[in-house]
């Protein structure tokens, strides 16, 4: 399957270099992708402790290294609720059962060890609502 993305969109932002994204999650979004039709933008990935916390992430969030020694998330950017239903439709349908929406993304996750499912909405004001 060809992979539809750079090594970029999964570093931490911090510049720190780290991309410890789980390989399952990418061949997900590589499908997802290729299904799709249309480009897929990354705007979270793998974080480091000290870049989530500066960003004020959850303290056990899928974006931190794991037990596994992956990160197991990503925040696409979504700016249609039109497509952010079809793209939560498209990952429920690839095994996808952690999700957050918020008005500028929709996170997913296979963070196995996390409760799961979640379900999350996050407000304009970066309130969360469940």
């Amino acid at each position: 399957m060809r992979d539809h993305f750079s090594e970029e969109p999964f570093y931490c932002r911090c510049g720190c270099g780290l991309d410890a994204l789980d390989p399952k999650l990418r061949a997900i979004l590589n499908l997802a992708r290729q299904v799709f039709g249309r480009p897929i933008i990354i705007v979270s990935g793998s974080r480091c402790e000290k870049y989530n916390t500066a960003i004020r992430g959850a303290k056990h969030s899928a974006h931190l290294v794991g037990p596994d020694g992956y990160t197991h998330a990503a925040d696409i950017q979504v700016y249609s609720d039109i497509t952010r239903a079809k793209l939560h439709n498209l990952f429920r349908g690839l095994g996808i059962d952690r999700f957050e929406v918020s008005d500028l993304h929709l996170h997913i996750d296979n963070a196995t060890w996390l409760p799961t499912p979640i379900l999350a909405s996050v407000n304009f004001r970066g309130v969360v609502e469940t």
